[in-house]
């Protein structure tokens, strides 16, 4: 029986989020091969998704509810994990993000780079970010590199020149939990009107403000749907001008939090999902969304067209016009968001967890044989 070792990284970086669902995921899978014992080892983690697996496990969950104190977790972790992935004695480590300070002796090393935003949007991180050193030196140091799109390989081919032969493409999955609820937009997330859903980080590259002005650009826009952004933080000081001076309408642009059956109702009631990222490598929010009966209207940069396909309506998101014209075509004609309706969820059974995890395991099993 092969061990297959899954490290702490991750899962004492963030609370919840794609890559530590991603992990979940594949672990659980991997439990389910009688010729494999996966194993995550994570001392101590804060990580919810960890927290609800069945995978095997070495750690404990401590949930903690102030960011700043994940250092003292990672602190732990660097001191401990090590010795017990020498006492694992894994034939084959998958990391869960870029440190390297673990390698047990004889394990083959697999890495997944998700994205390449560190190095096509530096100016949005501090010089003191050593994200793009760390990957650098994880994907020399890993036996194989894993992609979750195309897009993301032939960026990661063109940036730091990894040869193709090291590179497998595994395409990523989501929840067939947010097909569930068949809602309407009046009962659908509890919202008093219909509205505009954008879900998950705003910050930056997430392109947020840019839909705060093309939303207040469009007067049918704002005087008929709030917008809902689901997930994140709190409202910045910055964006709280922003709506200000925009003069957007009290409560039209909110706030909602919680868990995937709230965003399953978000999905399900909302007119469409607004996507305005300038980049992502995947963009699992659009398979959620399709598989709820979401119209999807986003960016045609990076990996989304290739997910989405002609499930989706396109626009430009440098563009304050482009994003305003994007959405008002979908939500004002029924015939084409009814259109993109049926597409999109043709579209997302294209893809799944399982197929995600068989396509991974067939890397492992090159390694391991």
């Amino acid at each position: 029986m092969k061990t297959i070792a899954y490290d702490h990284q991750i899962f004492s970086n963030q609370r919840f989020g794609g890559i530590s669902r991603y992990i979940c995921e594949i672990a659980e899978r991997a439990q389910r091969r009688p010729d494999w014992n996966p194993i995550v080892i994570a001392p101590v983690h804060y990580n919810d998704h960890l927290a609800d697996s069945t995978v095997r496990q070495l750690g404990s969950y401590f949930p903690i509810r102030v960011p700043i104190l994940a250092h003292l977790y990672r602190a732990a972790n660097a001191v401990v994990a090590p010795f017990i992935h020498a006492a694992t004695r894994a034939d084959l480590l998958h990391r869960t993000y870029y440190s390297c300070s673990t390698r047990p002796h004889g394990a083959k090393i697999v890495v997944t780079v998700h994205d390449m935003i560190h190095e096509i949007f530096p100016e949005h991180f501090s010089s003191r970010d050593r994200t793009s050193t760390l990957k650098r030196r994880a994907i020399a140091e890993a036996d194989a590199v894993l992609c979750n799109s195309w897009s993301t390989a032939i960026d990661l081919q063109r940036l730091l020149d990894v040869p193709s032969e090291k590179i497998a493409v595994t395409q990523l999955g989501y929840s067939t939990a947010f097909a569930a609820p068949q809602l309407s937009a009046a009962n659908g997330a509890g919202q008093r009107r219909p509205f505009l859903l954008f879900v998950g980080q705003r910050a930056r590259y997430k392109n947020f403000a840019k839909l705060l002005r093309a939303y207040a650009a469009s007067s049918r826009l704002a005087r008929d749907f709030d917008l809902v952004a689901f997930g994140g933080s709190p409202f910045s000081d910055d964006e709280q001008a922003d709506i200000k001076a925009l003069k957007l309408r009290p409560d039209s642009v909110r706030l909602q939090t919680g868990r995937d059956s709230d965003l399953a109702h978000a999905y399900a009631g909302a007119r469409a999902l607004v996507y305005p990222s300038e980049y992502e490598g995947f963009g699992i929010p659009l398979l959620e969304a399709m598989s709820a009966g979401c119209p999807v209207i986003c960016s045609n940069t990076s990996s989304l067209p290739e997910v989405a396909l002609d499930a989706a309506e396109y626009f430009d998101p440098r563009d304050v016009e482009s994003i305003r014209a994007g959405v008002e075509r979908v939500v004002y004609d029924e015939q084409h968001r009814d259109a993109l309706i049926a597409r999109g969820r043709a579209r997302c059974m294209d893809f799944s967890w399982d197929r995600c995890a068989e396509e991974t395991f067939a890397v492992y099993q090159r390694l391991l044989s």
